[in-house]
């Protein structure tokens, strides 16, 4: 909680009359709890931006006096040390405050992008039956999905995972080109990484008015104004990127699977001319060091299992097709992006 001199503080927030409205409905004691749900590899900035925002909030009762009406902790599955994001490495450790066995009913939830961990999807359910405001930041929207808050409903995501989003929960309406998305009267996504910022001045601004939300704008030296509109000024670039791998059959003919990432969302197609079948629609599944590629061919679905070298240059494996198994190697080809 910060201190300000009196005067300092109103020559920063001047005092006007809907934030002295406001104040006065919030008892002296009272305050708004945002719980920040924490669990391995939390991306930084997807808790600390909107963390930022609440902290940064002032509102003056109607004699001038300082009211900080957000307090702020984190909730986890358990209260054991946490390590956040840190470019692949281990980031920075955090002890979260409570467990979802032991904390506090929040007013707002903040989930991020993270691994996720036991009991999450139940306490998420828990919080938006009892009408909390939920709110997700960049990949968070997965763990919300994942919890069927947003089934039927409208969602954003981070734009690089926009494919593996819709392919993993084709029930919600993915909207692009939005810093956030309103699912329902108490659930709300943001995009990626800094859209959290935008979206937790939204909602203070729907709790407390557009100029304390501005004011706490002006504090923090933000200049994004896409959390008085939610859209973007211009589309963010994707990269893509293009892997061919290929295998002869037992026949001597090919397989040829194509595989187009489009940031960090894969999508796989396969040709195998000997049966004049290109194009064909390929779905990966990928666990313990193995992969396995299931081929929609009308008819005649086939599969193949292996397992990538060390540098991943090969898969060695099996492919099954009507019931026949046969060995089959596939090797990478290219590697280019588009």
């Amino acid at each position: 909680m910060k201190s300000l001199p009196f005067a300092v503080a109103l020559a920063l927030f001047p005092f006007g009359a809907g934030a002295a409205e406001t104040a006065a409905t919030l008892p002296k004691d009272a305050s708004v709890k945002v719980a920040i749900v924490l669990s391995e590899r939390a991306t930084m900035i997807d808790f600390a931006g909107p963390w930022e925002v609440f902290q940064d909030v002032m509102l003056y009762d109607r004699d001038g006096n300082m009211i900080m009406p957000f307090e702020l902790y984190t909730v986890a599955p358990s209260k054991a040390p946490i390590h956040t994001s840190g470019g692949g490495r281990n980031g920075m450790t955090v002890t979260p405050d409570y467990s979802f066995a032991d904390a506090p009913a929040p007013d707002i939830v903040v989930i991020g992008a993270q691994s996720g961990g036991d009991g999450l999807s139940e306490w998420l359910q828990k919080m938006h039956a009892d009408n909390k405001l939920v709110m997700s930041v960049c990949t968070g929207a997965f763990k919300l999905a994942k919890a069927g808050l947003l089934d039927g409903k409208q969602a954003t995501t981070h734009h690089w995972y926009f494919g593996n989003f819709e392919q993993q929960f084709p029930n919600v309406k993915l909207v692009h080109q939005v810093r956030y998305v309103q699912a329902d009267p108490t659930t709300f996504t943001a995009g990626g990484l800094t859209s959290g910022v935008d979206l937790a001045l939204h909602v203070v601004a729907e709790r407390f008015g557009q100029d304390v939300a501005q004011n706490t704008a002006d504090y923090m030296e933000y200049t994004g104004t896409a959390w008085k509109t939610k859209e973007l000024a211009a589309e963010f670039p994707t990269p893509v990127t293009r892997q061919d791998w290929s295998g002869k059959l037992r026949s001597g003919s090919a397989l040829v699977v194509h595989m187009v990432t489009y940031g960090a969302s894969p999508k796989f197609s396969a040709d195998i001319p000997a049966q004049k079948a290109s194009g064909i629609p390929a779905t990966l599944d990928a666990h313990d060091g193995s992969v396995t590629l299931a081929f929609d061919i009308p008819g005649h679905r086939a599969t193949f299992a292996g397992k990538p070298n060390a540098d991943e240059t090969t898969i060695a494996g099996t492919f099954t097709q009507d019931g026949n198994a046969q060995p089959l190697t596939l090797t990478v080809q290219n590697r280019k992006s588009q």
